[in-house]
Protein backbone atom coordinates (compact mmCIF):
# COMPACT_ATOMS: atom_id res chain seq x y z
CA UNK A 1 0.00 0.00 0.00
CA UNK A 2 0.96 3.57 -0.70
CA UNK A 3 1.14 5.80 2.26
CA UNK A 4 2.26 9.87 2.12
CA UNK A 5 3.56 11.34 5.31
CA UNK A 6 2.24 15.09 4.97
CA UNK A 7 3.78 16.87 8.62
CA UNK A 8 3.06 20.36 9.73
CA UNK A 9 1.18 22.46 12.37
CA UNK A 10 -1.68 22.70 11.13
CA UNK A 11 -2.67 26.04 13.10
CA UNK A 12 -5.25 25.29 11.46
CA UNK A 13 -5.56 23.38 8.94
CA UNK A 14 -7.00 25.22 5.41
CA UNK A 15 -7.88 24.65 2.25
CA UNK A 16 -4.39 24.32 0.58
CA UNK A 17 -3.28 21.52 2.74
CA UNK A 18 -6.53 19.51 2.20
CA UNK A 19 -6.30 20.46 -1.94
CA UNK A 20 -2.59 19.22 -1.39
CA UNK A 21 -3.37 16.09 0.26
CA UNK A 22 -6.40 15.43 -2.07
CA UNK A 23 -4.16 15.67 -5.13
CA UNK A 24 -1.37 13.46 -3.90
CA UNK A 25 -3.68 10.88 -3.09
CA UNK A 26 -5.36 10.61 -6.05
CA UNK A 27 -2.43 10.63 -8.62
CA UNK A 28 -0.36 7.78 -6.12
CA UNK A 29 -3.02 5.98 -5.15
CA UNK A 30 -2.09 6.36 -1.18
CA UNK A 31 -3.31 6.94 1.96
CA UNK A 32 -2.41 10.57 3.36
CA UNK A 33 -0.99 10.39 7.24
CA UNK A 34 -1.59 13.86 9.04
CA UNK A 35 1.45 13.93 11.11
CA UNK A 36 0.95 16.31 13.15
CA UNK A 37 3.76 18.27 15.08
CA UNK A 38 4.16 19.67 18.26
CA UNK A 39 4.35 23.55 18.42
CA UNK A 40 7.88 25.07 19.89
CA UNK A 41 7.48 25.81 23.45
CA UNK A 42 8.10 29.10 23.07
CA UNK A 43 4.82 30.30 21.13
CA UNK A 44 2.90 31.21 24.19
CA UNK A 45 -0.21 31.34 21.51
CA UNK A 46 0.08 27.93 20.51
CA UNK A 47 -3.29 26.34 19.86
CA UNK A 48 -3.87 23.31 21.89
CA UNK A 49 -2.94 19.94 20.05
CA UNK A 50 -7.22 19.08 20.99
CA UNK A 51 -8.42 22.03 19.10
CA UNK A 52 -6.35 21.18 15.92
CA UNK A 53 -7.05 17.72 15.80
CA UNK A 54 -10.38 18.21 15.76
CA UNK A 55 -10.30 20.90 12.71
CA UNK A 56 -8.28 18.01 11.04
CA UNK A 57 -10.75 15.90 11.69
CA UNK A 58 -13.65 18.61 10.21
CA UNK A 59 -11.58 19.28 7.25
CA UNK A 60 -11.60 15.65 6.21
CA UNK A 61 -14.87 15.60 5.06
CA UNK A 62 -15.07 11.76 5.83
CA UNK A 63 -12.47 11.51 3.65
CA UNK A 64 -11.42 7.36 4.58
CA UNK A 65 -8.00 7.81 2.85
CA UNK A 66 -7.28 10.43 5.36
CA UNK A 67 -6.05 10.02 8.93
CA UNK A 68 -4.01 11.89 11.88
CA UNK A 69 -1.08 10.58 13.81
CA UNK A 70 0.05 12.04 16.71
CA UNK A 71 3.69 10.28 16.93
CA UNK A 72 5.82 13.63 16.94
CA UNK A 73 3.83 14.77 19.53
CA UNK A 74 3.25 12.19 21.68
CA UNK A 75 7.59 12.30 21.84
CA UNK A 76 7.38 15.29 23.96
CA UNK A 77 10.41 16.60 22.32
CA UNK A 78 10.46 20.36 21.46
CA UNK A 79 12.62 19.26 17.86
CA UNK A 80 11.63 16.51 15.76
CA UNK A 81 13.50 15.55 12.68
CA UNK A 82 11.36 14.21 9.66
CA UNK A 83 14.22 11.41 9.54
CA UNK A 84 13.22 10.11 13.03
CA UNK A 85 9.78 10.11 12.34
CA UNK A 86 10.38 8.13 8.48
CA UNK A 87 12.42 5.28 9.96
CA UNK A 88 9.44 4.75 12.85
CA UNK A 89 6.31 4.34 10.20
CA UNK A 90 9.07 2.29 7.70
CA UNK A 91 9.51 0.47 10.23
CA UNK A 92 5.94 0.06 11.52
CA UNK A 93 4.80 -0.57 8.20
CA UNK A 94 7.81 -2.58 6.46
CA UNK A 95 5.73 -3.40 2.96
CA UNK A 96 3.97 -0.33 2.28
CA UNK A 97 6.09 2.20 0.20
CA UNK A 98 6.01 5.74 1.98
CA UNK A 99 6.19 9.24 0.12
CA UNK A 100 6.76 12.71 2.30
CA UNK A 101 4.92 15.54 1.50
CA UNK A 102 7.03 18.77 1.49
CA UNK A 103 6.08 22.50 1.11
CA UNK A 104 7.29 24.67 -2.22
CA UNK A 105 9.63 26.31 -0.12
CA UNK A 106 11.44 23.08 1.51
CA UNK A 107 12.42 21.90 -1.95
CA UNK A 108 15.28 24.02 -2.38
CA UNK A 109 16.26 24.16 1.29
CA UNK A 110 15.68 19.97 1.02
CA UNK A 111 20.09 19.35 1.32
CA UNK A 112 19.66 21.23 4.78
CA UNK A 113 17.58 19.00 5.89
CA UNK A 114 19.32 16.18 9.24
CA UNK A 115 19.94 13.40 6.82
CA UNK A 116 18.49 14.00 3.81
CA UNK A 117 19.79 11.45 1.84
CA UNK A 118 18.44 9.10 3.94
CA UNK A 119 15.16 10.35 3.92
CA UNK A 120 14.91 10.74 0.15
CA UNK A 121 15.97 7.11 0.16
CA UNK A 122 13.30 5.74 2.95
CA UNK A 123 10.80 8.03 1.32
CA UNK A 124 10.30 9.59 -1.32
CA UNK A 125 10.08 13.15 -2.02
CA UNK A 126 6.86 14.75 -3.47
CA UNK A 127 5.75 18.27 -4.05
CA UNK A 128 3.53 20.90 -6.08
CA UNK A 129 5.12 23.93 -7.86
CA UNK A 130 3.77 27.44 -6.33
CA UNK A 131 3.22 30.13 -8.54
CA UNK A 132 5.90 32.35 -9.45
CA UNK A 133 8.55 30.14 -7.37
CA UNK A 134 11.19 29.27 -8.75
CA UNK A 135 12.66 25.71 -8.01
CA UNK A 136 16.17 24.28 -6.98
CA UNK A 137 16.62 21.68 -10.21
CA UNK A 138 19.65 20.56 -8.69
CA UNK A 139 17.41 19.55 -5.42
CA UNK A 140 14.96 17.98 -7.30
CA UNK A 141 17.17 15.75 -9.32
CA UNK A 142 19.28 14.47 -6.76
CA UNK A 143 17.50 13.60 -3.98
CA UNK A 144 15.26 12.15 -7.22
CA UNK A 145 12.13 14.40 -5.93
CA UNK A 146 8.58 14.05 -7.37
CA UNK A 147 6.36 17.12 -8.75
CA UNK A 148 2.42 16.46 -7.98
CA UNK A 149 0.32 17.72 -11.11
CA UNK A 150 -1.54 20.65 -10.05
CA UNK A 151 -0.14 24.05 -8.52
CA UNK A 152 -0.54 24.35 -4.32
CA UNK A 153 -2.78 27.08 -3.19
CA UNK A 154 -1.07 30.49 -1.71
CA UNK A 155 -2.72 30.01 1.64
CA UNK A 156 -1.47 30.76 4.88
CA UNK A 157 -2.07 29.68 8.05
CA UNK A 158 -0.84 32.85 9.75
CA UNK A 159 -2.97 35.05 7.90
CA UNK A 160 -5.88 33.07 8.98
CA UNK A 161 -5.21 33.43 12.28
CA UNK A 162 -4.65 37.03 11.84
CA UNK A 163 -7.62 37.43 9.90
CA UNK A 164 -6.01 38.84 6.43
CA UNK A 165 -7.73 34.85 4.85
CA UNK A 166 -10.18 32.60 5.43
CA UNK A 167 -10.05 30.01 3.14
CA UNK A 168 -10.89 27.11 5.12
CA UNK A 169 -13.38 24.55 5.53
CA UNK A 170 -16.57 25.65 6.62
CA UNK A 171 -17.01 23.33 9.15
CA UNK A 172 -13.41 24.90 10.14
CA UNK A 173 -14.63 28.10 10.09
CA UNK A 174 -17.66 27.35 12.41
CA UNK A 175 -14.86 25.58 15.43
CA UNK A 176 -12.82 28.44 15.28
CA UNK A 177 -15.90 30.74 15.79
CA UNK A 178 -17.71 28.58 18.79
CA UNK A 179 -14.23 27.92 20.46
CA UNK A 180 -12.69 31.79 20.64
CA UNK A 181 -9.84 31.12 18.24
CA UNK A 182 -7.31 32.93 16.62
CA UNK A 183 -9.33 36.27 15.46
CA UNK A 184 -12.26 35.95 17.20
CA UNK A 185 -11.28 37.39 21.00
CA UNK A 186 -10.39 40.37 18.88
CA UNK A 187 -13.25 40.67 17.07
CA UNK A 188 -15.68 40.25 20.73
CA UNK A 189 -14.16 42.69 22.16
CA UNK A 190 -16.46 45.07 19.53
CA UNK A 191 -19.35 43.08 20.71
CA UNK A 192 -21.81 41.96 23.84
CA UNK A 193 -22.94 38.09 23.46
CA UNK A 194 -26.41 38.73 21.91
CA UNK A 195 -25.18 40.21 18.96
CA UNK A 196 -21.76 38.21 18.59
CA UNK A 197 -24.02 35.27 18.09
CA UNK A 198 -26.17 37.39 15.77
CA UNK A 199 -23.26 38.38 13.52
CA UNK A 200 -22.13 34.66 13.66
CA UNK A 201 -25.24 33.45 12.39
CA UNK A 202 -25.08 36.36 9.97
CA UNK A 203 -21.80 35.36 8.26
CA UNK A 204 -23.08 31.48 8.63
CA UNK A 205 -25.73 31.98 6.22
CA UNK A 206 -24.27 34.38 4.43
CA UNK A 207 -21.14 31.87 3.53
CA UNK A 208 -23.96 29.47 2.43
CA UNK A 209 -25.97 32.02 0.49
CA UNK A 210 -23.10 32.88 -1.43
CA UNK A 211 -21.64 29.31 -2.04
CA UNK A 212 -25.25 28.17 -3.31
CA UNK A 213 -24.89 31.11 -5.95
CA UNK A 214 -21.63 29.86 -7.02
CA UNK A 215 -20.52 33.25 -5.64
CA UNK A 216 -15.93 33.39 -6.14
CA UNK A 217 -14.68 33.23 -2.93
CA UNK A 218 -17.68 32.94 -0.51
CA UNK A 219 -15.45 33.49 2.40
CA UNK A 220 -15.87 37.08 1.83
CA UNK A 221 -19.34 36.61 3.18
CA UNK A 222 -18.09 35.42 6.07
CA UNK A 223 -16.21 37.96 6.78
CA UNK A 224 -18.63 40.81 6.10
CA UNK A 225 -20.84 38.57 8.30
CA UNK A 226 -18.86 38.52 10.89
CA UNK A 227 -17.91 42.25 11.00
CA UNK A 228 -20.97 43.84 10.16
CA UNK A 229 -22.12 45.10 13.37
CA UNK A 230 -19.02 45.87 15.04
CA UNK A 231 -19.58 49.22 15.07
CA UNK A 232 -23.29 48.85 16.36
CA UNK A 233 -22.15 49.42 20.47
CA UNK A 234 -19.68 51.51 20.72
CA UNK A 235 -19.43 55.22 21.07
CA UNK A 236 -19.32 56.34 17.13
CA UNK A 237 -19.66 60.13 17.68
CA UNK A 238 -15.76 61.06 17.01
CA UNK A 239 -15.86 58.24 14.19
CA UNK A 240 -18.91 59.74 12.25
CA UNK A 241 -17.21 63.82 13.08
CA UNK A 242 -13.98 63.20 11.86
CA UNK A 243 -15.10 60.74 8.61
CA UNK A 244 -18.46 60.58 7.58
CA UNK A 245 -19.81 63.91 8.11
CA UNK A 246 -22.34 63.93 5.57
CA UNK A 247 -24.38 61.01 7.37
CA UNK A 248 -24.14 63.11 10.70
CA UNK A 249 -27.78 63.67 10.48
CA UNK A 250 -28.63 59.99 9.97
CA UNK A 251 -30.75 58.04 12.73
CA UNK A 252 -27.95 56.13 15.43
CA UNK A 253 -29.22 53.26 14.27
CA UNK A 254 -28.11 53.52 11.07
CA UNK A 255 -24.83 55.30 11.48
CA UNK A 256 -22.76 52.09 12.74
CA UNK A 257 -22.94 50.78 9.53
CA UNK A 258 -20.60 53.38 8.53
CA UNK A 259 -18.75 53.36 11.62
CA UNK A 260 -18.33 49.27 10.99
CA UNK A 261 -16.67 49.79 7.76
CA UNK A 262 -14.29 52.43 9.13
CA UNK A 263 -13.11 49.65 11.87
CA UNK A 264 -12.60 46.81 9.20
CA UNK A 265 -10.38 48.89 7.55
CA UNK A 266 -7.65 50.56 10.09
CA UNK A 267 -8.43 47.68 12.83
CA UNK A 268 -8.99 44.38 10.84
CA UNK A 269 -7.16 45.75 7.74
CA UNK A 270 -10.10 45.06 5.64
CA UNK A 271 -9.12 46.15 2.06
CA UNK A 272 -11.44 44.36 -0.03
CA UNK A 273 -13.70 46.89 -1.26
CA UNK A 274 -16.97 44.72 -1.92
CA UNK A 275 -16.76 43.65 1.91
CA UNK A 276 -16.23 46.68 3.07
CA UNK A 277 -19.39 47.73 1.07
CA UNK A 278 -21.22 45.47 2.03
CA UNK A 279 -20.72 46.59 5.76
CA UNK A 280 -21.51 50.19 4.73
CA UNK A 281 -24.76 49.86 3.49
CA UNK A 282 -25.97 46.18 5.19
CA UNK A 283 -29.03 48.49 7.28
CA UNK A 284 -29.91 51.12 4.59
CA UNK A 285 -28.62 49.37 1.28
CA UNK A 286 -28.11 51.70 -1.66
CA UNK A 287 -28.12 51.56 -5.00
CA UNK A 288 -26.03 49.33 -7.30
CA UNK A 289 -24.94 47.29 -4.81
CA UNK A 290 -22.41 44.79 -5.56
CA UNK A 291 -23.68 41.13 -4.95
CA UNK A 292 -21.72 40.49 -1.58
CA UNK A 293 -23.47 43.96 -0.16
CA UNK A 294 -26.91 42.17 -1.12
CA UNK A 295 -26.15 39.24 1.04
CA UNK A 296 -25.41 40.86 4.02
CA UNK A 297 -28.30 43.30 3.66
CA UNK A 298 -30.68 40.41 3.28
CA UNK A 299 -29.22 37.96 6.02
CA UNK A 300 -29.16 40.60 8.49
CA UNK A 301 -32.52 40.88 8.31
CA UNK A 302 -33.29 37.35 8.17
CA UNK A 303 -30.97 35.36 9.66
CA UNK A 304 -32.92 32.78 11.68
CA UNK A 305 -32.56 34.30 15.41
CA UNK A 306 -34.55 37.22 14.39
CA UNK A 307 -37.79 35.69 15.94
CA UNK A 308 -40.07 35.21 12.62
CA UNK A 309 -40.14 32.67 10.12
CA UNK A 310 -37.89 33.59 7.69
CA UNK A 311 -37.64 30.28 5.85
CA UNK A 312 -39.18 31.80 2.69
CA UNK A 313 -36.99 34.25 2.42
CA UNK A 314 -33.73 32.27 2.92
CA UNK A 315 -35.13 29.95 0.35
CA UNK A 316 -35.42 32.91 -1.98
CA UNK A 317 -31.65 34.12 -1.43
CA UNK A 318 -30.64 30.86 -1.73
CA UNK A 319 -31.85 29.69 -5.17
CA UNK A 320 -31.22 33.64 -6.78
CA UNK A 321 -29.49 36.22 -4.91
CA UNK A 322 -30.37 39.13 -6.90
CA UNK A 323 -34.44 37.79 -6.97
CA UNK A 324 -34.39 37.10 -3.13
CA UNK A 325 -32.65 40.30 -2.37
CA UNK A 326 -35.39 42.43 -3.75
CA UNK A 327 -37.60 39.82 -2.28
CA UNK A 328 -36.27 40.83 1.29
CA UNK A 329 -36.11 44.59 0.39
CA UNK A 330 -39.86 44.49 0.05
CA UNK A 331 -40.33 42.57 2.89
CA UNK A 332 -38.49 44.77 4.95
CA UNK A 333 -40.54 47.82 3.89
CA UNK A 334 -43.66 46.37 4.33
CA UNK A 335 -42.64 45.31 7.84
CA UNK A 336 -41.64 49.36 8.82
CA UNK A 337 -44.74 50.73 7.28
CA UNK A 338 -46.61 48.20 9.08
CA UNK A 339 -44.94 49.29 11.87
CA UNK A 340 -45.19 53.01 11.21
CA UNK A 341 -41.85 53.35 11.25
CA UNK A 342 -39.84 56.30 9.78
CA UNK A 343 -37.45 54.13 7.51
CA UNK A 344 -36.74 56.32 4.71
CA UNK A 345 -33.35 58.18 4.11
CA UNK A 346 -31.39 59.42 1.07
CA UNK A 347 -29.18 55.62 0.95
CA UNK A 348 -32.32 53.60 1.55
CA UNK A 349 -34.93 55.85 -1.25
CA UNK A 350 -31.91 55.40 -3.80
CA UNK A 351 -32.03 51.54 -2.96
CA UNK A 352 -36.12 51.41 -3.56
CA UNK A 353 -36.20 53.53 -6.69
CA UNK A 354 -33.12 51.73 -8.33
CA UNK A 355 -34.59 47.99 -7.58
CA UNK A 356 -37.99 48.36 -7.26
Amino acid sequence: MNKILFGGSFDPVHLGHINMAEQASKQLDADVIFLLSKVAVWKTDATEVSHRIEMLKLAFNGNPRFSIDLYEVNKGEDQNYSIDTVRYFVKQYPNDTFYYLIGTDHVNAFHKWKEAEELSRLARIIFFARPGYQLDEKNIKKYNMIQIAGEAKDISSSDIRDFKCLELDKEVLDYIILNNLYFVPKIRAYLSDKRFAHSFNVASLAYEIAKSNSVEHPEKAYFAGLLHDIGKEIDIKEIMINHYPEYLDYPKLVQHQFVGEYLAKEKFGIVDKDILEAIKYHTTGNAKMCTLAKIIYAEDKIEPSRGFDSSDLIKAMMEDVDKGFVTVLKANIEFFEKLKKDYKNELTSKCIEYYL
